[in-house]
């Protein structure tokens, strides 16, 4: 790492986000954000999705990296329409 360049600037072609599980509860979400602030490590969003909800962060090379659970009680494989539901704000 040490001084490399940073992501190139404008549209980019390739990964640039990725989503990792992490778990099964809102209280396993709330470990990772205290967890990642006390590592100082910034978090640049935090989303409900009404069938997951996810707290999001940037790698080193500025990748967006996606930490989130899918929300007990929400099953979107019986209605997909709830996968579009509009984004709302995540109070955690």
């Amino acid at each position: 790492m040490g001084d490399a360049p940073g992501p190139p600037q404008g549209v980019r072609r390739g990964l640039y986000h990725i989503g990792i599980n992490i778990g099964e509860s809102s209280g396993e979400l709330r470990s990772a954000k205290e967890e990642l602030a006390r590592n100082g490590i910034p978090i640049s969003g935090m989303s409900d999705h009404t069938v997951t909800h996810s707290l999001y962060l940037h790698d080193p090379d500025g990748n967006e990296v996606e930490l989130y659970i899918d929300v007990p009680g929400v099953h979107w494989e019986e209605n997909p329409l709830l996968a579009l539901s509009p984004l709302k704000p995540l109070a955690l």
